[in-house]
């Protein structure tokens, strides 16, 4: 600033004088006022030719002088670069007044002190009245900045920047050369220049004394800040205008500041109007500070009438005007609570009270706080109580059927038992789940519905039924006579069945299994419970359809299926089970084909059990897809160490394949394993394709397009089979061993044999002979085109330790000739 000064004294002196609410003036180096404007004349009641040559320590009090703080601003100013503060001052009239004081130091081209440049602001009115802060704020920085800290320059009555200070350069990034003489509408933005507002300025400065703005404004390197800017018309001497004195503070942190507020105050109205509840504040004097929407709808109060400021005085009476009962109640209510609030001082505390009008149940409460005031919220709680019975209801009641649940059951049960002629039926929907998986989930839950509801019919007083699981339903019988009642309502729920229920879907129709005991054959609950569940056993294992009441030998005959069902879990998670493997050969090139894989279960007790022992029980339990899953892995395995051109055959049971993701878990097995897809061969059944045709087309596809072989295993005896062969790209034909073993005897086996291989060709497929018994057979087989056999004439099934010598002894003798013609035609 200092360097600037002898440059454009005329125009600082004319921007100083004429700023009447500043007091600018000069002091020599030992604090004597040598330059005097019209704002301090008007700040201290001293002409220029009063003051000029006094020291300016007159405006102290004798008590600072002492302490010799005129001095020490000015020390400070010389030494740390500005003295800021303030502080009481004296007028020429003794009076006193809150002056803010900004001291610089002027110094030559030299370096050297000359002086000092020295701002006072009157803040006795801010001081004393501390009102309209935030505006007293600003007005006290702009003061206390002084010149180097706002950006104050003139321009010209066109708009021309005349001077330029050091506080316009740090803020606008200016140089005192690139600015002087340009435009100042530079500062202003395009939309604000294309809208003439920098003209529009200063024709309102010159016409009203004044212009004040705030806006954004542009700096040198192209940035915006957000500003307040203030153009005064300045004057001289003769009150000609001579241009204007513009003064800008940078406002973008305030800006940001109120941005936040007025997005905190917006989040906050939105946050009140979708409360789901209403919300009032009180404060302390008891006036209400913030009511959404949602408190007024709920209690019918007036909105128009209920205002920010009414009073809880005008809240109750509003309540009252309501003319509704529950309304003043809640009225009557928060009064009580506010004054028990006042009388015993527990802040924090939360009071709820639950009224219902109108229809509809609502929540009111109450929170008090520490300063006296208390937030009221009010909630329509209708839906929740309604749930809440609804709930209540559920837990002793199934959702699907609207009967008595398991735990009712379980409550009545235990409440009857030891009381006599008390009967226990369990009522099983024979076959449920292949009725859900023919027709869906949503026909099976229809299902169970009806069939709750059919029993229910046929009920009297002192019979009650259960949905306990499932498909399962329990009735218990109260002081019942069991010939007469109990077995005749078993009789009557048997016949209810023999009507097929109606559905969506079609008619449907299905029977009822039931399982009947007596409480007073039992000794405990659990002993009741395990005959009832052992008569129903026994029922489905005789053949469904059908009731039996609980006798002694049960228990024995269901335990010994229970057993089989155990040792076949534990056999499998210990691998009990092993592999033989029966051969395929072909008689025409004499090389073996494959070997079909066949389970054997190992009993640790019993030793050696036949398939046919065990692999129905374990499709019916469920336990197939693991077991079948255990043969594809050990068979893959073993068949790694056999000759490139020799595949493995693996039976999948239909069971097995009705899982979704069949395909994937045979190809995840085949990856693991790392043997080549191309070895390997899946014999299914056309009972396995008549389950879901296009789902199981689907999941062969899938694993032909990876190279894996499909045989349709004992063609034949299914149906459709023509139709499968069309769709479905099988690598091999098995034709069933009860056309094989009358060949001999029966023209018709053996024109559908030719039939089959004349196919077989045909279509590119290979056509396996199963059950090969005799010569006599192979040698028909082979006239008649089918090549390749398997049977006990070939081999009977052995361990894989014997395959690859019988594999060396079935082909080296047959390329040696050393066999009879006989011996080639079967190699035993």
């Amino acid at each position: 600033m200092c360097s600037e000064l002898p440059k454009n004294e005329f125009l600082y002196k004319l921007l100083v004088q004429n700023v009447f609410d500043y007091a600018i003036y000069f002091l020599n180096p030992d604090g004597v006022v040598t330059s005097w404007n019209a704002g301090a004349e008007k700040a201290k009641g001293y002409t220029e030719k009063e003051i000029i040559g006094k020291n300016f320590s007159i405006f102290y009090s004798e008590k600072d002088q002492k302490r010799g703080l005129p001095q020490k601003a000015l020390e400070t100013a010389h030494t740390k670069g500005k003295f800021e503060g303030d502080g009481w001052r004296f007028r020429k009239d003794g009076s006193k007044l809150r002056a803010y004081v900004v001291i610089d130091p002027i110094y030559n081209d030299k370096k050297e002190i000359i002086g000092y440049a020295k701002i006072t602001k009157d803040i006795t009115r801010e001081y004393k009245a501390k009102i309209i802060a935030d505006e007293q704020s600003r007005n006290f920085r702009l003061m206390a900045e002084g010149i180097k800290d706002y950006i104050m320059y003139m321009i010209d009555r066109n708009g021309k920047i005349l001077n330029w200070n050091s506080g316009a350069q740090r803020a606008k990034g200016y140089t005192t050369e690139e600015v002087l003489g340009k435009h100042f509408s530079i500062f202003f933005t395009e939309d604000d220049c294309q809208s003439g507002l920098p003209y529009r300025a200063l024709a309102t400065a010159l016409a009203k004394g004044k212009f004040e703005h705030e806006g954004f404004r542009i700096r040198r390197n192209g940035t915006s800040f957000w500003s307040q800017t203030t153009i005064d018309p300045v004057y001289d001497e003769k009150s000609q205008h001579i241009g204007f004195a513009t003064i800008t503070k940078n406002l973008t942190e305030q800006k940001k500041n109120q941005d936040a507020t007025n997005i905190i105050y917006r989040n906050l109205n939105l946050a009140l109007e979708h409360m789901s509840q209403g919300l009032c504040l009180f404060d302390k004097n008891e006036c209400m500070v913030i009511c959404n929407d949602r408190f007024t709808q709920l209690l019918g109060i007036n909105q128009e009438k209920f205002e920010m400021g009414s009073t809880f005085t005008d809240f109750l009476w509003l309540l009252h005007t309501t003319s509704n009962d529950s309304i003043s109640e809640i009225a009557k209510s928060v009064d009580t609570q506010r004054q028990k609030h006042f009388e015993h001082a527990e802040p924090g505390k939360i009071n709820h009270e639950e009224y219902v009008f109108n229809g509809l149940t609502i929540n009111f409460s109450n929170r008090f706080l520490a300063d006296g005031g208390w937030v009221s919220t009010i909630e329509d709680i209708t839906e929740k109580r309604k749930i809440e019975n609804e709930v209540k209801i559920l837990a002793h009641h199934d959702f699907l059927t609207g009967l008595k649940n398991r735990t009712s059951y379980q409550k009545k049960i235990d409440e009857i038992f030891g009381a006599d002629n008390n009967s226990l039926l369990f009522v099983d929907v024979d076959l449920f789940k292949e009725i859900n998986d023919q027709f869906g989930h949503p026909a099976g839950d229809n299902i169970l519905r009806e069939v709750g509801k059919k029993i229910q019919k046929n009920l009297s007083k002192k019979e009650t039924v259960y949905r306990i699981g499932g498909d399962e339903f329990a009735i218990i019988c109260r002081n019942s006579n069991f010939e007469e009642d109990v077995l005749s309502l078993c009789g009557r729920i048997l016949r209810e069945f023999n009507t097929p229920i109606q559905t969506e879907w079609g008619d449907i129709s299905l029977s009822v299994s039931i399982g009947v005991a007596s409480s007073s054959d039992c000794k405990n609950i659990d002993t009741w419970v395990q005959h009832t569940d052992l008569a129903l056993y026994a029922a489905k294992e005789a053949g469904r359809n059908q009731f039996l009441r609980y006798e002694k030998g049960m228990r024995e005959a269901i335990q010994k299926k229970r057993k089989l069902e155990f040792d076949l879990k534990k056999s499998l998670e210990h691998e009990d089970f092993f592999l033989v493997y029966q051969p395929v050969v072909n008689a025409q090139t004499h090389k073996v084909s494959s070997f079909e894989a066949l389970l054997r279960w190992k009993h640790p007790v019993d030793g050696i059990i036949p398939p046919i022992n065990f692999i129905p029980f374990a499709e019916e339990i469920g336990l197939m897809p693991s077991i079948d899953m255990w043969v594809v892995k050990a068979a893959c395995k073993e068949a790694l160490s056999w000759p490139h051109h020799v595949s493995v055959s693996i039976n999948i049971s239909a069971k097995t394949f009705e899982l979704n993701n069949i395909s994937e878990s045979i190809l995840k097995i085949i990856e693991d394993v790392n043997i080549d897809p191309g070895r390997v061969e899946i014999e299914i059944t056309e009972t396995s394709m008549l389950l879901n045709a296009e789902e199981t087309i689907n999941k062969i596809k899938k694993l032909t397009e990876n190279n894996i072989k499909i045989a349709l295993d004992d063609f034949g005896t299914g149906y459709s089979s023509l139709s499968f062969l069309r769709d479905i790209p099988f690598n091999r034909i098995k034709i069933d061993r009860s056309f094989i073993k009358d060949i001999e005897s029966n023209i018709h086996s053996i024109a559908i044999i030719k039939a089959i291989a004349g196919i077989g060709d045909a279509l590119g497929v290979s056509i396996t002979a199963e059950g090969v018994e005799t010569a006599s057979q192979i040698s028909l087989l082979m006239r008649d085109k089918c090549y390749e056999h398997q049977g006990y004439y070939i081999s009977k099934p052995f361990e894989q330790t014997h395959i690859l010598p019988w594999i060396l002894s079935y082909e080296s003798e047959i390329v040696s000739g050393t066999l009879t013609e006989k011996e080639q035609i079967c190699l035993v």
